[in-house]
């Protein structure tokens, strides 16, 4: 078994709303520990995350539930917006705290063998 099976394995038995929750949490979580430590930089921009393939159960369930869009080159794209819902800077223009929750979505789903890439493009 190579280490793409062992990340699936852990993603057995989860539901893709319990792993895009788990996402969302730890996006927020360093979020709130990024402004804590730096304040808000007003170096404007986008971030978002691209899942590539767009394909499996939680592709599924995020177009079920109207989380996302195709990605610009493929893929399937979750803007910063969905990623940080909630949170008290979800809405800011800050491109530091968008790619930092960002980058931590990713990390979660990368965990359960999902192929997932943050980018962020300046203001």
């Amino acid at each position: 078994m190579d280490n793409k099976d062992l990340l699936k394995f852990n993603a057995h038995g989860v539901e893709p709303k319990q792993m895009f929750a788990e996402a969302c949490e730890k996006a927020r979580t360093v979020a709130t520990e990024f402004v804590t430590k730096h304040g808000e930089p007003m170096y404007c921009g986008f971030a978002s995350v691209t899942i590539f393939p767009a394909r499996g159960k939680l592709v599924k369930w995020l177009k079920e539930n109207s989380i996302g869009s195709n990605g610009y080159r493929g893929g399937w794209r979750i803007s910063s917006y969905d990623v940080m819902r909630g949170h008290p800077y979800c809405s800011t223009q800050s491109l530091d705290i968008k790619e930092t929750a960002c980058d931590a979505f990713c990390d979660v789903l990368k965990k359960y063998g999902i192929e997932a890439y943050a980018e962020g493009r300046a203001d």
